[in-house]
């Protein structure tokens, strides 16, 4: 786990993520010319929905002299992307004991890659000040993270098939986080840019609004709460949504994604008004009811988090919750 902290224009982060990568074995990646071209149209929609983080490319494309649509098409495009499954879920303030929302997260995908977490803390010109998690290549993506504004978010991936040009997750987390203040902002952003993939987030802000968006190019619902808990993990929970799954994926998730949440809604009934972080760490690396499963490539779990809104700090697992410590970091 290493903590980064980027400042200044996004161009001028861009060339400090650039330094970065300069130090980083095997960066930068190399594409077929026809891959490259493939990226020039979801480079034409972050032009439309998320236009400043296209600076940051070009400041690490200048940086690193290389060509700019290699950043572009690391982190903008499915083309090179790997799968990762994740759980998520949200509590109000008022059901913690420190009176203050919480966004927790098992971040699902190979272990070892918990040694390449990043916190960057961000704080561009004119955007939000925030505080999220990435990889060790793609600087410019947030999976999950807060802002100084006190809005957390992550998003857990779950239909695989790329239905054309968008806005991927992982740059809809970081302009998220950059430019929404509430619940209510985010949600708003989530629902009109279109999808690449079909995904799940889970938002809380430091009102206790909570909302979960599952998004799909073809249909996006949205669920606020009225019980101060939230939660999704692997794959859809509205019915209407279902429609979008594919049948090996379901059979696939479905035993754990049964367990995890007959525990979680017991676990909420039995603890709400009275959550603790510990009680959150210990739901967190639950064997019996599969929240912390590593028996399948691809569910071990490379990072976990609590995000506290509103106290400023963190705790962070880099690697599997059950055999890692958690340990605290500055917020947003």
């Amino acid at each position: 786990m290493k903590k980064i902290e980027l400042r200044g224009s996004h161009y001028e982060i861009g060339i400090q993520m650039g330094e970065i990568l300069k130090r980083t074995d095997g960066y930068p990646p190399k594409y077929p010319k026809e891959v490259l071209e493939k990226s020039r149209p979801y480079e034409e929609q972050v032009r439309v929905y998320a236009p400043d983080l296209l600076e940051e490319f070009r400041g690490i494309a200048d940086s690193l002299g290389i060509d700019y649509y290699i950043p572009v098409t690391l982190e903008a495009t499915p083309y090179r992307f790997q799968h990762s499954s994740c759980l998520t879920m949200a509590i109000s303030g008022k059901h913690t004991r420190s009176g203050m929302p919480v966004l927790a997260r098992n971040h699902e995908w190979m272990e070892r890659e918990g040694e390449n977490l990043r916190l960057c803390y961000t704080r561009p010109d004119g955007k939000l000040r925030s505080m999220g998690e990435t990889f060790h290549w793609p600087l410019v993506s947030r999976y999950g993270g807060v802002n100084e504004a006190g809005l957390a978010l992550a998003t857990n991936l779950v239909v695989y098939e790329n239905s054309g040009p968008g806005i991927m997750m992982n740059l809809a987390v970081r302009w998220v986080l950059d430019t929404c203040e509430t619940t209510e902002k985010a949600v708003a952003y989530l629902e009109k840019i279109p999808k690449v993939w079909g995904e799940t987030y889970v938002i809380v802000d430091k009102e206790n609004t909570i909302a979960k968006v599952e998004s799909h190019r073809q249909k996006t619902t949205v669920t606020y709460t009225d019980k101060g808990f939230e939660f999704n993990t692997l794959l859809y929970d509205s019915p209407e949504m279902q429609q979008f799954t594919d049948q090996e994926r379901i059979d696939s998730c479905i035993e754990y994604t049964s367990a995890r949440g007959a525990f979680l809604n017991e676990w909420f009934h039995q603890n709400k008004g009275n959550i603790t972080d510990p009680l959150i760490i210990a739901a967190l690396k639950n064997h019996e009811h599969k929240m912390c499963d590593h028996k399948l490539e691809g569910l071990e779990i490379c990072w976990s988090y609590l995000m506290k809104i509103g106290e400023n700090s963190a705790l962070v697992c880099a690697g599997r919750p059950c055999k890692n410590e958690f340990v605290e970091v500055d917020g947003a």
